[in-house]
């Protein structure tokens, strides 16, 4: 087991980073200092780019980075840095795929680049995006979030002639001002999916704001990706919330696809599954569920959610004392083991809810005070190495080829690999 760290440390000021940061891509260059040692499983070499506000995985290798001017960089796996534009938001998630990338402008419109071998410059929308909402694609759309007459609403977004992007549909029902929407098929239809995203916002059921706002979920929607009307929708009863802004695709035992979330109330907070109902047409169900962790305001975050494995993880409380739990389905009810102590996947107040990373078999997660990344083999649900980054972990995101991970810290930007010797099994079920 880990043994739980001291308390997070304070913000680095943009200075110091700038400095640290410098520092740590020298030193690499020259085969020195943490940022390119060995540390025991893998190696960790610090990237060349400075002020680095945020990292996503490319849809053809690597990563996409950028920086707190608005700037666009390629990262490939050895660490090699292109740019690819301007123009960008520094936080905020990005939409990969059908070609493009799209995400928030610095003026706050949909900001979109085609790729290919003659990549065209960034077109714009003339609707403005939610600030803190997520963004997914469609091979002919981009789906966002948008605000009217004071609430926030799921829109779809399409390319005209000319290219400018403008809102061809928007739904009627109020979602999370920040959900991160997500393309699922839930009915198993087959025909490339459709949009769940969390909805029913509220700010007096639940007042726990530790997720970046005061404001929570009561429902779940299911639309259809044309014209966002709900498919199947499921409400909670008060007092309960989804607290929480992703949904995570997973197959359940049954063969059903599901959503895991987190559900919390009276009791904290439980992991859950939704998954269309197997008695309304119309309804989601609440399909499996672990047990409530405690009390009121405590917490817990589902970690890298695959969606093919036969079990789940997550940590509970992060915040004070993070326990990795391992849950597996029997039946109806989410099994959970307890597995390591001293872990993390979340800051407080943070939007990013899920700071791990998997390799393979491996789960990488951050100690409670974000200095070190711990790694734990979920097969034999044992902690197999860690190591140190100098500065609070803010991200891990991992590679689409699945052989490293990009670790973003308040000091900059480094690659971790794994070595070819200690390199992660073949994912089973």
């Amino acid at each position: 087991m880990v043994t739980p760290a001291g308390p997070a440390q304070g913000t680095l000021g943009p200075t110091r980073r700038r400095v640290l940061t410098q520092l740590s891509a020298a030193l690499a260059v020259l085969g020195w200092g943490p940022a390119a040692a060995r540390t025991g499983s893998g190696l960790l070499k610090a990237v060349s780019l400075q002020d680095v506000a945020r990292i996503d995985a490319a849809g053809d290798g690597g990563w996409l980075a950028r920086d707190r001017s608005g700037r666009l960089w390629q990262v490939s796996e050895d660490g090699i840095t292109r740019p690819l534009g301007d123009g960008l938001a520094p936080q905020g998630s990005l939409a990969v795929g059908h070609g493009r990338i799209a995400g928030r402008a610095l003026d706050g419109r949909l900001w979109v680049r085609a790729g290919g071998a003659s990549p065209s410059a960034p077109q714009h929308s003339d609707a403005v995006l939610a600030p803190h909402g997520g963004l997914c694609g469609l091979p002919l759309a981009v789906i966002g979030l948008v605000e009217q007459e004071g609430r926030t609403r799921v829109a779809r977004f399409e390319a005209d002639a000319r290219g400018r992007w403008q809102v061809a549909a928007r739904s009627e029902e109020a979602v999370l001002p920040d959900a991160v929407p997500v393309i699922v098929d839930l009915d198993g239809r087959g025909d490339g999916g459709h949009v769940a995203v969390l909805a029913g916002p509220d700010r007096q059921r639940y007042p726990h704001a530790v997720l970046g706002d005061d404001v929570e979920a009561t429902r779940l929607l299911w639309l259809e990706r044309h014209g966002l009307q709900p498919l199947r929708t499921l409400d909670l009863p008060e007092p309960e919330v989804f607290e929480d802004r992703l949904l995570r695709p997973w197959k359940l035992p049954d063969g059903r696809l599901g959503l895991v979330t987190m559900r919390s109330g009276p009791r904290g907070a439980q992991l859950a599954v939704v998954a269309a109902s197997t008695q309304a047409a119309s309804a989601l169900e609440i399909a499996a569920a672990g047990p409530f962790i405690g009390t009121r305001n405590r917490w817990l975050s589902a970690a890298s959610v695959e969606a093919g494995d036969a079990a789940l993880w997550a940590v509970h409380t992060p915040h004070i004392g993070g326990v990795l739990h391992r849950y597996v389905a029997q039946g109806a009810t989410l099994m959970p083991e307890r597995v390591a102590t001293g872990l993390s996947n979340h800051r407080l107040g943070a939007r990013d809810l899920d700071v791990t990373a998997r390799l393979g078999r491996r789960l990488l997660l951050p100690s409670q005070n974000g200095q070190q990344v711990h790694i734990v083999d979920l097969d034999s649900k044992a902690m197999v190495s860690s190591f140190d980054v100098g500065a609070p972990v803010l991200q891990l995101v991992t590679a689409p080829g699945g052989r490293a991970v990009a670790v973003l810290t308040q000091a900059g930007l480094s690659i971790y690999a794994m070595r070819a010797d200690t390199g992660p099994a073949v994912p089973s079920r």
